[in-house]
């Protein structure tokens, strides 16, 4: 731990922001060609299983350090911030889109997979609702200015859910099982949101068990049999999204278990992937359609197709790092200094 961070969960976060990345560009709406597609089917490269594990990711960050040590202040900190701390970064990405949209960037003939998006009529007041809250409580598609957006919703749910959780439960001596039973609740609804809720949850249940040190003790073949299992959960006889969605829980569970796995994902280039992941999974959409839905519309040569994806996403990684110094990095320090100062009377007042 470096700073009050796990670096294994930096690391994972960052190649999982890769992983989504490489998959818009060469499996999705800038493929190549129709069988670069089936790319998907190879999961570290597939977009879905990558937010799955940011899922899981973000539960169990959010939950560890208050599992560990039960500071109310801290978390009341977290969870007070944790708006500002996304919906800035939101805003300025999708300020970058609107922008285009003024200028009639996307007004000509769009890749086929592009046409149905950014549609709407680009007005000050659109900008500002879909960002500061409908990209929260009532994301639509047609409505978005960034596609993989999709998630924000999900990931401020969730992390209110597991910090509910986390403080109703911390203080009972079966809290797992607490955990693991609004798990189960949540997959029973059979609703997409409540899934998606019920990965935070499961990555609650995976920081107390890191925590008490259940996870380092997994056996070394074991940790890595759970790794080869999420890479083949494609195979699993469901849809593609249920088995991604099981595979996933594993797979996190021996990268963090499997020693040699755990060293690369604390190394300092999965650190510094991890500190740019957020940059990353927001900016990277904008650059998708703005520089390379028109390159690749006008490229017939396969291989002149693959030059741009590449392009692409080397030009995601320097608008991510310009993002991150400029935007994301001013967006934390506010949310903490928000939250600052909406808690600081009521922690001058305890202490009175």
């Amino acid at each position: 731990m470096v700073g009050g961070r796990l670096g294994f969960l930096d690391g994972l976060r960052g190649w999982a922001a890769v992983s989504v990345v490489v998959y818009h560009a060469f499996c999705s709406g800038l493929a190549p060609a129709t069988a670069f597609e089936q790319l998907r089917y190879f999961v570290p490269l597939n977009g879905f299983f990558a937010v799955q594990v940011f899922f899981l990711l973000s539960g169990f960050a959010l939950s560890f350090r208050y599992l560990l040590d039960g500071n109310h202040e801290k978390l009341a900190l977290m969870a007070t911030g944790r708006y500002i701390r996304l919906a800035v970064p939101i805003l300025v990405a999708c300020s970058v889109m609107h922008g285009a949209m003024l200028v009639g960037w996307f007004s000509g003939d769009r890749l086929s997979k592009f046409a149905s998006f950014l549609t709407f009529d680009p007005t000050t007041a659109h900008l500002l609702k879909f960002s500061l809250f409908d990209v929260f409580f009532d994301y639509r598609p047609a409505e978005s200015y960034i596609g993989p957006l999709w998630t924000m919703r999900p990931e401020l749910l969730g992390s209110y859910l597991v910090f509910g959780c986390v403080v109703a439960f911390r203080a009972m001596p079966l809290r797992i099982v607490l955990f693991c039973a609004v798990t189960v609740a949540l997959f029973a609804v059979a609703s997409e949101l409540c899934a998606y809720l019920a990965m935070f949850m499961i990555g609650a249940v995976l920081a107390d068990c890191n925590n008490r040190g259940w996870l380092l003790r997994l056996p070394d073949r074991l940790a890595f049999a759970l790794i080869a299992f999420g890479v083949l959960s494609v195979c699993l006889p469901l849809s593609m999204e249920n088995a991604l969605t099981i595979g996933a829980v594993p797979f996190v569970v021996g990268c963090i278990a499997h020693p040699t796995v755990r060293k690369f994902l604390e190394s300092n280039i999965s650190r510094q992937l991890g500190g740019l992941s957020f940059p990353l999974y927001l900016i990277h959409g904008p650059v998708n359609n703005i520089f390379g839905e028109p390159l690749m519309r006008i490229s017939s040569n396969l291989a002149w197709k693959i030059s741009i994806d590449l392009l692409v996403i080397a030009g995601a990684f320097v608008a991510a790092i310009a993002f991150k110094k400029m935007v994301n990095d001013p967006a934390i320090k506010w949310s903490h200094d928000f939250a600052a100062w909406v808690i600081g009377p009521f922690s001058r007042l305890r202490s009175a």
